[in-house]
């Protein structure tokens, strides 16, 4: 977490020097998770920031709710709720001035509570993360989004969203 915020502080002072490049946003969409002992889905959000290194290529940092669900485990309610911490590269290809559809590759951790009868429990994992959007340009500085992301392997989010450039 000091990282993460010591991160946040640099590029804040950094900002100055690259206005144009960097944005902001945020997102809303539904979460399915399909394994081995649960399935279940929710729906969840995320807010995230980025920098345009240029026009094909960006980092992103984000935050994401992967959502929460009552789900029965051998005759007991579980309540689950999981969220992920992500960092990716996004490739973008333009297909017009307004349109491009951008790839997906990074990294995230993903945090996942079990609550069943006043006990719970938490497991991490940090997994490949892979995602593949359409973004459109309404403006220089404002864009909306649609996107489909695999977390992990049992797991798939699509999204709708908007971002702000400055």
């Amino acid at each position: 977490m000091k990282k993460l915020m010591a991160l946040a502080i640099a590029a804040a002072c950094a900002a100055p020097a690259f206005a144009g490049d960097f944005y902001i946003g945020a997102d809303v969409g539904r979460t399915r998770i399909s394994d081995d002992d649960m399935k279940w889905s929710g729906t969840g959000a995320s807010i995230f920031g980025g920098y345009q290194l240029n026009e094909n290529l960006g980092l992103e940092l984000g935050y994401r709710r992967l959502g929460s669900d009552s789900v029965t485990v051998a005759n007991t309610k579980v309540d689950v709720k999981a969220d992920a911490l992500q960092a990716s590269l996004l490739a973008t290809l333009p297909l017009s001035k307004e349109f491009g559809v951008y790839g997906r590759l990074g990294v995230n951790r993903i945090e996942a509570k079990a609550t069943a009868g006043g006990n719970s429990a938490k497991d991490s994992t940090t997994k490949a993360l892979f995602g593949i959007g359409l973004r459109y340009a309404v403006s220089k500085e404002f864009g909306l989004r649609a996107e489909f992301q695999k977390p992990e392997s049992s797991t798939n989010v699509l999204t709708v969203g908007a971002d702000i450039r400055f």
